[in-house]
């Protein structure tokens, strides 16, 4: 069998790590999987594979020390392909190319960081992007706003490209419990710290007696948003493997900028109706099962507010979508033949 290194600049539980974790399980059949991050944590520790490099030298933009442990790891196990899902991760392995020609690299963008938030350097992040793309075997984009920015913005050649949306195992949801009252629980998963608008999700919901908003996550950003929290918001911290969406009734996601968010897709595959930021793919997954919003409070507040009114229509066009266009265990097949087609080619 082929060898596959699939890198990610941090172990910790994030859309990336997610995303690595179940790629490793459909390929194991088929390829040797190892990986690459930074330190023992919760990706490293729930994935079987043939190998882990782990060294926190891969936080840095460019560490040559970094490059040449990397590579040696990658001799030592006859990597023939590196898919990388992170920007660090992306640099480091194409410029493993330099010291070894035939090795293959994927890289993977989740959202073009380049672009939502290069700032005013974005210019010259897009050129660097650019010029990696020429040593890249394939770029895989995440979604279909992702690729059109890769070949309108970047400027990436179209035979560098691959557009597969991401698509996720469904939940396997947890028991559901009885409702202890009759109140809305509208619930959002998400790191918090920028781009993530928590802060509009709590403002929207202050005047909304009859809802509660629970959040399932952390960051830097939690002691201002506990600061700012009103009687109905509830902490809940990260929590690993969180699959108890059912107990819940709206999913919501408020963000300066997305790829495509694997939390959305979860929502949606525990038949949630979801509101989600126009930004990013996000528009991809709203089809009569939700609502897609700029990031301001009145129309967070009127999302709101139109789920609560639809949520049986919305929750089962939720599922459908879900199972028609995002369900991983229905799709295994078009990744594996993307890998052995760049591996082979």
């Amino acid at each position: 069998m082929k060898n596959i290194l699939f890198m990610v600049t941090k172990s910790q539980n994030g859309g990336a790590q997610k995303w690595t974790k179940e790629q490793i399980e459909i390929c194991s059949n088929d390829f040797n999987c190892f990986l690459a991050t930074d330190e023992d944590g919760w990706l490293s520790q729930n994935v079987k594979v043939q190998d882990k490099f782990l060294n926190k030298l891969i936080y840095r933009r460019f560490s040559f020390s970094y490059l040449l442990l990397l590579n040696e790891f990658i001799k030592y196990n006859n990597i023939n392909l590196i898919i990388a899902s992170s920007a660090n991760a992306g640099i480091y392995s194409r410029l493993i190319k330099l010291f070894n020609k035939k090795i293959k690299v994927i890289y993977v963008s989740h959202g073009w960081s380049s672009i939502y938030n290069g700032g005013k350097l974005a210019f010259l992040y897009t050129f660097i992007e650019r010029q990696l793309s020429k040593i890249s075997d394939s770029i895989l984009c995440i979604s279909k706003k992702d690729f059109q920015n890769a070949k309108d913005i970047i400027k990436i050649n179209d035979n560098k490209l691959k557009w597969i949306t991401n698509k996720i195992y469904p939940i396997k949801n947890i028991e559901i419990l009885k409702k202890q009252n009759e109140k809305i629980k509208l619930l959002t998963v998400a790191r918090l710290e920028t781009p993530k608008r928590v802060d509009l999700l709590i403002e929207a919901t202050k005047s909304l007696d009859n809802l509660e908003l629970h959040i399932v996550g952390d960051g830097s950003q939690r002691n201002y948003l506990e600061s700012i929290k009103h009687k109905n918001v509830f902490f809940h911290g990260e929590i690993d493997g969180f699959n108890d969406f059912r107990n819940y009734d709206i999913f919501s996601l408020i963000s300066d900028s997305e790829g495509l968010p694997l939390s959305a897709l979860e929502a949606m595959s525990s038949e949630l109706p979801i509101i989600l930021s126009d930004v990013g793919g996000c528009f991809e997954l709203i089809d009569e099962n939700g609502i897609l919003v700029k990031n301001n409070v009145n129309e967070i507040k009127r999302a709101i507010s139109k789920c609560i009114l639809n949520k049986e229509i919305f929750s089962k066009k939720s599922i459908e979508l879900f199972t028609k266009m995002y369900n991983l265990d229905l799709n295994k097949d078009i990744y594996v033949d993307y890998y052995k087609e760049i591996i082979n080619g």
